[in-house]
């Protein structure tokens, strides 16, 4: 029926909706830029997100971003499947766990890694100096996190089964109250709360050597769904990152003061770990890798319910990467 023979209000109604609904499409890239939440593991490798949002380089790329504090990668990931954020930060032991549960998930891009983050700390006063007197002790971390699968790593090394020793469930967020309960022999845990738990042991507290075979690295991880944040918007924030990673390398006094009142640190303690961290964006093929071994440590352990491998490459978005930092993208996809 043609428009100028129904009635005037019926006209006006419908130009109204038209109206609406283009208005709403041409403000959907500015609304998500409006209200990003980024969800941020509270750990010194969360820096770069911490620079980025005090230098101002999430608002200059035209990006208004709220952080959001999570324990770890894998409650930050979780927090991102249940639509509590745009975009979340995860270690590469959470993305594969969670491969298995809710395949839903992309990654966008690595932006640190380190070899010696995850700490073994045991008790001296539960008779133990090295990994091979682990047999038979009750040790606490969070299960299906990075200590795990170093645990797991350390005990194997040594020539032990790791199911011969009691794991015990770790809240990093009652760090005080596992560091006094005496039937805790060791932990397995990053930092920063592997120097608090440090702190709190005194000189009970032996740091353990690590297997050193493995590169923890953190990643950052969005929605496959494109509604939940635009193509454009997740390039943003990667140039985002991506200036505060050259701030980081250039300025890293200002980047340690920043990461201290971010998270209430002490820089003493940061200058110890700081070593250990390597920032850089990139989506290397080793990550692939990692995420391959690791699915297949999970499986043998009987730590995931299904049995088969998932195709760790559908979980590489290389797109907005590739508009960043082309040569940072060495997966073939």
């Amino acid at each position: 029926m043609p428009l100028h023979v129904l009635p005037r209000q019926i006209r006006q109604l419908l130009w109204r909706f038209v109206w609406t609904g283009l208005c709403a499409s041409a403000m959907t890239g500015s609304a998500w830029a409006a209200g990003i939440k980024i969800l941020a593991s509270t750990t010194p490798l969360s820096t770069p997100f911490y620079v980025a949002e005090e230098q101002g380089f999430f608002r200059d790329e035209g990006l208004e971003v709220t952080l959001v504090d999570c324990p770890s990668g894998s409650v930050c990931l979780k927090q991102l499947l249940d639509g509590q954020g745009q975009l979340a930060t995860a270690s590469d032991q959470a993305i594969m766990f969670l491969s298995f549960e809710k395949p839903t998930f992309k990654v966008l891009a690595s932006f640190a890694s380190s070899r010696q983050d995850v700490k073994l700390v045991a008790r001296r006063s539960a008779a133990i100096r090295s990994v091979a007197d682990m047999k038979d002790k009750r040790v606490a971390m969070v299960r299906g996190a990075a200590g795990q699968y170093v645990f797991d790593l350390a005990m194997l090394t040594s020539g032990l089964d790791p199911r011969s020793a009691q794991v015990v469930d770790l809240d990093l967020q009652q760090l005080e109250a596992a560091a006094t309960n005496r039937s805790i022999d060791a932990f397995a845990l990053w930092q920063p709360g592997a120097n608090h738990l440090i702190k709190l042991l005194g000189t009970d507290a032996l740091v353990l050597p690590g297997p050193n075979l493995y590169t923890l690295t953190f990643n950052l991880t969005a929605l496959r769904d494109a509604r939940t944040i635009s193509a454009e918007d997740c390039v943003k924030a990667l140039r985002a990152l991506e200036r505060a990673l050259v701030f980081l390398r250039s300025e890293p006094s200002k980047a340690k003061t920043i990461l201290r009142d971010r998270l209430k640190l002490v820089m003493t303690d940061i200058d110890g770990y700081w070593p250990d961290y390597r920032f850089e964006l990139g989506l290397n093929q080793s990550l692939i890798a990692t995420l391959e071994s690791t699915a297949r440590w999970a499986m043998r352990e009987n730590l995931v319910k299904h049995r088969d491998m998932p195709n760790y490459l559908d979980f590489i978005d290389i797109g907005p990467l590739k508009r960043v930092r082309p040569a940072a993208v060495t997966i073939v996809k």
